[in-house]
């Protein structure tokens, strides 16, 4: 594995990560009483964090075909976008699908 390669994987898996956090403070600002808000910003990761152990970490269970797998990993940043599109940050939400698109980009065409 190249250096290039190794920095590619490391940024995507802190892009996963960002959007854990992004839907803890997504479900922190919903319109709710306090409990259900704290509820959500807890229960929203750890959904987000399921679906991505069963259908899109790399020994996932559930084996999906690339062409089903790069779809579940697409919306997942997009779902990651979206949600900073609702906190307010359409900015943030568009930098971080490109980033993705972009790295995800390198990643197909590194040695």
């Amino acid at each position: 594995m190249t250096v290039l390669r190794g920095l590619g994987l490391l940024l995507v898996f802190l892009l996963e990560l960002a959007v854990l956090a992004i839907g803890a403070r997504w479900g922190w600002a919903l319109d709710a009483p306090t409990a259900v808000r704290l509820l959500a910003a807890i229960a929203v990761p750890l959904l987000l964090a399921g679906l991505w152990g069963v259908l899109g970490s790399p020994r996932a269970p559930v084996p999906l075909r690339p062409p089903a797998k790069r779809a579940f990993q697409a919306s997942w940043f997009v779902l990651g976008g979206a949600m900073l599109v609702l906190l307010g940050q359409p900015w943030l939400g568009l930098a971080l699908v490109l980033v993705w698109v972009a790295v995800t980009i390198l990643l197909r065409r590194a040695p």
